[in-house]
């Protein structure tokens, strides 16, 4: 992708299922909801699946174990792999402060 490259709210979401269920236990993901926010929406209203998404313009909201996170804004500049890789670190960041991963790395395997 390039510069002010734009994806569907569905597309962002279906690149993104694989990280979550790559980071998370079988328990966890369960528990886990996610959607795409506008990234200037702090209630954390979700977007719609036909919605358009461009760079730095959307979040992702999660509750992983009833905790709740968000993502940085979505780069989409560098493209989808990008993308997903720069979701997993803040996803990272989150279950090693969160109470059910306190301290725990969980590397991505094979994500997009």
């Amino acid at each position: 992708m390039a510069e002010g490259a734009v994806m569907e709210v569905r597309a962002v979401l279906a690149l993104l299922e694989p990280v979550f269920r790559e980071m998370l236990h079988a328990d966890e993901l369960r528990s886990t909801r996610f959607h795409l926010t506008p990234a200037d929406d702090p209630w954390g209203h979700a977007l719609q699946p036909d919605d358009l998404v461009e760079t730095n313009n959307a979040v992702v909201w999660w509750r992983i174990a009833g905790e709740r996170g968000v993502s940085g804004g979505l780069w989409l500049d560098d493209g989808p792999e990008m993308m997903a890789r720069l979701v997993q670190s803040a996803l990272q960041e989150f279950i090693a402060e969160s109470r059910f991963g306190w301290g725990q790395f969980r590397g991505p395997h094979n994500l997009p």
